[in-house]
């Protein structure tokens, strides 16, 4: 099945943009989609019930409002999170948009937040480590968040949350702090990728984490430096959307595991 993609993000000058876009990943092809109500960056994006939904994010401060997108309709703010939140992230589990990490304009969150397509918002659980901007993947029974920032500096944990209970735990460590990445489930493994291994300096190596063991070995590097880029799986690669490098770009990197 192809996917789509949402992208909202910092443009620049560093303002916040309404533009969404919808990107065919089998042409390249992109045609615009109506804007947001609310303009934002540094959200989370996911899919639930058939609709595209754009969680938090910030602005002038940090947004709680959960935007949804409709055929007829366009975007509309369909419900609101606890607390307001960015740099945050999202995965789709059991039928729910599950919310993790994020700043809330004071400090990181450690509250798990499970949205229901009837626009049904509650906790479900906590985060051992309050972390915004981490990189997510979910496998082997678990959501998986790789390093993110904590208290102001880069973080090296890895924590796993058990999809079921939702309890969490720290389960390792990387071998150095990293945020702003992303992480990709490919060939059946989850690719880390990219992020910033200090506040100015964006890295383009790449990592194979292995769930059974919780260990990390290197896996070549991108084609250039990438940090904070909007990530997507479809027919057997993954997509890499925009991100700074360190500047804002519009490119998109296609990676597939080699035989």
């Amino acid at each position: 099945m192809l996917r789509h993609e949402t992208q909202t993000a910092l443009v620049a000058g560093d303002r916040s943009t309404a533009r969404t876009y919808r990107i065919s990943l089998q042409t390249g092809r992109r045609s615009r989609l109506p804007a947001l109500r609310i303009p934002v960056h540094d959200a989370a994006g996911g899919f639930l019930g058939g609709h595209s939904f754009v969680v938090g994010g910030g602005n002038a401060s940090e947004q709680s409002a959960v935007q949804q997108f409709g055929r007829t309709r366009g975007w509309t703010t369909v419900t609101n999170l606890p607390q307001p939140r960015s740099d945050l992230v999202a995965v789709t589990i059991h039928h729910r948009l599950v919310v993790l990490g994020g700043f809330d304009g004071t400090m990181s969150q450690r509250s798990i937040v499970a949205l229901s397509p009837g626009g049904h918002v509650s906790v479900v659980g906590a985060l051992g480590i309050a972390v915004r901007y981490p990189a997510v993947a979910v496998a082997d029974g678990a959501v998986w968040l790789f390093g993110g920032e904590h208290d102001g500096h880069l973080a090296s944990a890895i924590q796993r949350v058990d999809i079921e209970s939702w309890r969490s735990r720290v389960v390792g460590h990387l071998g150095q702090p990293l945020g702003h990445s992303a992480a990709v489930i490919l060939d059946g493994q989850i690719l880390l990728v990219g992020g910033r291994t200090g506040p100015s300096t964006v890295t383009s190596q790449m990592w194979w984490f292995n769930p059974n063991v919780s260990s990390l070995r290197r896996a070549g590097r991108l084609p250039y430096p990438l940090s904070d880029a909007g990530a997507v799986t479809a027919s057997g690669a993954a997509y890499l959307l925009g991100g700074e490098t360190p500047k804002p770009t519009k490119r998109v990197v296609r990676l597939t595991a080699r035989p």
